[in-house]
């Protein structure tokens, strides 16, 4: 049987569909809760409370019932106080959270559309969102983020943006990840889909998903509303991390639907129970807490317990947004937080550094966790400068760093085991370009364009997920630029680091780090304490 072929399919424009759901359908967080009596619910608002104030991460799962029920706004608020520290959600989210920017409204009338074929077929949704995910694939970016993205270079597409979940999490800094099934939503019938994106695009959240979920011990999971998707992409991410050697045993979660359990959900059950099959039960509720936590079942219409949530969070941690310096905290909590701090409060000059460098550090960060290597390049001073980052991370920096438990059980079988268990030490993979002198003196020896060879090797090595640091104190270095591109291309994460003016690397970079410093030397200087600060960030992190 011949492949069907979509780019055939007919589309309509969006402003002929009939929509159930608009913006005077949104709920304001400033409106009193609705009344609500729940045991449960104080003590999940707790926890939140709790971990916000140790720093701890909260992460949000939803389905698309929260954006249709008119809840967004109490999502963004929670996210710009910084108490909502990672969103995510199924592919529907997205959908319905992009028409509400794009047009005010939202949620087809299918009664109108499904007998005909022409359901789901609004031509504007599907293209802006594919060319969204195939800009963001091809600069290394994620699902989420790939929206975000598209809709603040684009305001004249989106003039609705303030109500968009995704574009506020992009423009506050915080991951907002996006997980698909294929075959489930209206953009996959889209003329312009493009699977391999969007499998690559979801992939990365995955991998965003699980970096955040490593840092979880002490913290908090909600799910609102996802009956498959949160509860199975939770519960493989905690496997992966916990399989990994990450601690997230302490932990709360709390599942909140419209179904009830009855009093006995903590309680282990077996498979008589009718309820054991309800995947948020097993998957949310009882296994991740398993451990040493709690989990808990709230059973309510969302647009009342999310407000009532929101209320009591609110009015504990307090009701006024949080600035940058607390903003940043959904990207690095604790000690790493501290390093920054310290940083910044001995050299306020660079303050104005805060978001850019966090960014460089959660990149870093979620590259190494997930088995990424961090590839360096730079001339002269800044080729220095490469190196030493390297040898920064390749070994302990400022504390001790114990070994992967998995090689330490193996070095203690070998010979010389005992010796070497006490003189290794944990490392992050960092691969300094250029230091190979056989390939680059070979690349300008037989290339025409002399200044390939820190792209030539990052083209062989790198892989996608990998991040580049590319420094270059004016920012207009030639073969630094190429090996940008080179990663651009690869799916590599960008990180420039230059000065004041920029350069051509600000422009092409995904996050760019401008010292504020003009002449070279003064710029190195500058380089240096950033450098050092972000080595030190990871350390605390990640060991």
């Amino acid at each position: 049987m011949q492949t069907l072929d979509l780019t055939n399919i007919t589309t309509y424009p969006i402003a002929q569909r009939r929509n159930l759901v608009h913006l005077g359908d949104l709920i304001s967080p400033e409106a009193p809760p609705p009344d609500f009596d729940s045991e449960e619910l104080p003590r999940v608002a707790d926890a939140v409370v709790a971990a916000r104030r140790a720093e701890r991460p909260v992460v949000w799962m939803m389905g698309a019932h929260v954006v249709k029920s008119g809840l967004s706004r109490f999502v963004i608020d929670l996210m710009a106080r910084g108490i909502i520290t990672h969103v995510a959600g199924n592919g529907a989210v997205s959908i319905h959270d992009v028409e509400l920017a794009l047009i005010g409204a939202t949620s087809e009338d299918v009664a109108t559309s499904l007998e005909d074929g022409t359901f789901g077929m609004a031509d504007e949704t599907g293209r802006y969102m594919h060319q969204a995910l195939r800009e963001g694939v091809r600069d290394g970016l994620g699902y989420g983020a790939s929206i975000g993205r598209f809709m603040d270079g684009h305001p004249e597409f989106f003039p609705y943006r303030e109500v968009s979940i995704l574009w506020n999490a992009y423009r506050l800094g915080i991951p907002a990840t996006i997980h698909v099934t294929i075959g489930t939503d209206i953009i996959h019938q889209h003329p312009a889909a493009d699977f391999t994106v969007l499998g690559t695009a979801s992939g990365r959240d995955f991998l965003s998903f699980c970096t955040s979920l490593s840092d979880l011990e002490g913290g908090v999971f909600l799910n609102f509303g996802s009956a498959v998707t949160g509860p199975e992409v939770f519960l493989k991410a905690l496997t992966i991390v916990r399989n990994l050697g990450y601690t997230v045993a302490r932990i709360t979660t709390a599942n909140f639907d419209l179904i009830s359990l009855g009093s006995d959900y903590h309680s282990k059950i077996g498979y008589a129970d009718p309820l054991y099959y309800y995947r948020p039960r097993k998957n949310i509720v009882n296994r991740p807490a398993s451990l040493g936590g709690v989990g808990y079942h709230i059973t309510g219409d969302h647009v009342v317990t999310i407000p009532n949530l929101h209320h009591r969070v609110v009015e504990a941690l307090g009701s006024v947004p949080v600035a940058v310096r607390q903003a940043t905290a959904a990207l690095v909590s604790g000690a790493a937080q501290r390093v920054l701090d310290d940083l910044l409060d001995r050299h306020p000059e660079l303050e104005t550094l805060r978001t850019d460098l966090v960014r460089a550090y959660a990149e870093f960060a979620r590259c190494f966790r997930s088995g990424g290597t961090l590839y360096l390049c730079g001339n002269g001073g800044s080729m220095a400068d490469a190196l030493h980052i390297s040898g920064e991370l390749l070994k302990s920096y400022a504390h001790p760093r114990a070994l992967p438990e998995p090689l330490a059980r193996g070095l203690a079988e070998q010979p010389d085991g005992k010796l070497l268990l006490r003189s290794l030490e944990g490392g992050l993979r960092a691969v300094v370009l250029g230091a190979n002198v056989a390939l680059a003196s070979a690349v300008a020896n037989d290339r025409p364009d002399r200044d390939v060879g820190l792209a030539q090797e990052l083209a062989t090595l790198a892989r996608p997920g990998d991040v580049l640091l590319a420094i270059s104190t004016s920012g207009n270095a030639r073969n630094v630029a190429y090996a940008v591109q080179v990663a651009r291309a690869t799916g590599v994460t960008t990180v420039g680091l230059t000065g004041a003016g920029g350069g051509r690397l600000a422009g092409l970079a995904d996050i760019v780090v401008r010292v504020p410093a003009e002449r070279t030397d003064r710029i190195q200087e500058l380089h240096v304490l950033c450098y050092h600060a972000l080595c030190e960030m990871l350390e605390v992190a990640l060991f």
